[in-house]
């Protein structure tokens, strides 16, 4: 399965931004991921340095961050944006959700309130924040979660995150 807008790629890092975990494998096996460095996978000094500097600073600032880099798969080069956020684990301290850019966007036919809906998703807020803000049952923002997923084409709720990220703008 190749990742896309509706299939981001997931990659968990250790300290030094090895890749230790990518779902799904891109267009490579498990032993050319694993243990290899996002930085690797860019053509241009400029990016490498980019990488590394957004990953110090998820990594010791402790905070999300998202970021656009070009990487090169199959010598193709393929604008992404990457969200990445810290993880307090031994193994591993950095988790990234990458959807590549699309020229195009999709109109999936959203009503207002899943669009209300996604936009607090993505911002971070968890469902009894979302019910309470837009006055409704937890119950309701998980109908319109599901909702939302099956609209969008995704399975998950980082999918549906990693989708908003890449549609929804401030």
């Amino acid at each position: 399965m190749e990742h896309s807008d509706r299939n981001p790629l997931v990659t968990l890092h250790d300290s030094r931004g090895r890749i230790v975990f990518a779902q799904p494998l891109v267009f490579h096996s498990a032993a050319e991921v694993l243990y290899s460095q996002p930085w690797e996978w860019v053509a241009t000094e400029t990016e490498r340095i980019k990488i590394r500097d957004a990953f110090q600073k998820v990594l010791f600032d402790r905070e999300p961050i998202t970021i656009r880099a070009t990487f090169v798969f199959r010598g193709q080069p393929t604008l992404y944006e990457c969200h990445a956020v810290p993880v307090d684990t031994n193994d591993v301290t950095v988790m990234t959700t990458s959807v590549p850019i699309l020229e195009e966007d999709e109109e999936v036919g959203l009503t207002p309130r899943e669009h209300e809906c996604l936009r607090q998703l993505i911002a971070g807020q968890q469902t009894a924040e979302i019910a309470l803000e837009m006055g409704v049952k937890a119950t309701t923002v998980n109908t319109y979660k599901q909702r939302l997923k099956d609209k969008i084409g995704v399975d998950s709720l980082a999918g549906l995150i990693a989708w908003g990220c890449r549609h929804i703008r401030s």
